[in-house]
């Protein structure tokens, strides 16, 4: 008899214009999956959260940010993301799925963004970096995995472990880009966190 073992690891991520990134609660602790394998685990988590997942030939529109905005604060929109690890072990055979999705539900732009032809082009800009800059890092994760010596033999508290240090680097990254950009407002700055970030996804994985 073969053993399963299934771990996972999900963290929400928020992103908005005009201040700091938020801290992202406490990783969503989910039912562990059986045999429905990790692609149907993927399927339903992002099903369950209104979700889609990163695709270079999916980028974001304004129609996606389907939460409702705030009547007060500085910001002008927000994105809500999640970076997901789950893993199995089939005896000593080690499978993963890294994603990072877009919560559509908790995503929102506000009127006065939408009605600014310069501000709209813009911000939607700066949102597809901190998008693009999670599948970065999702990347890293992945490539973590894979040079796992085996990784079966550690337990799902040491490989939650590492995608936990990875998305803090994750977290660090987007706070100096919206640093660096003043949260897209810097347009040279903006240009290139945008240029630099598209040469990152397209170098060989």
């Amino acid at each position: 008899m073969t053993l399963v073992r299934l771990g996972r690891r999900t963290l929400l991520l928020v992103t908005a214009l005009g201040c700091a990134t938020t801290p992202p609660p406490p990783p969503a602790t989910r039912p562990r999956v059986a045999s429905t394998g990790l692609d149907e685990a993927v399927r339903r988590e992002l099903l369950e959260d209104h979700a889609f997942s990163w695709s270079a030939a999916r980028p974001l529109a304004w129609r996606d940010f389907q939460g409702s905005p705030p009547r007060g604060g500085p910001e002008g929109s927000k994105t809500a993301y999640s970076l997901s690890s789950i893993w199995q072990c089939r005896g000593k055979a080690f499978d993963f799925r890294v994603i990072v999705a877009f919560r559509t539900r908790q995503s929102w732009v506000k009127a006065a963004v939408l009605n600014d032809s310069v501000q709209r082009r813009a911000l939607l800009d700066h949102e597809q970096t901190h998008f693009d800059l999670a599948e970065v890092h999702a990347r890293r994760i992945r490539r973590a995995f894979r040079s796992l010596s085996a990784p079966c033999v550690k337990t799902d508290a040491e490989l939650a472990a590492l995608t936990d240090r990875l998305a803090e680097e994750e977290k660090a990254e987007q706070r100096r880009y919206d640093a660096e950009t003043d949260h897209g407002l810097l347009a040279a700055e903006q240009a290139e966190w945008s240029l630099q970030t598209r040469r990152r996804l397209a170098a060989p994985q």
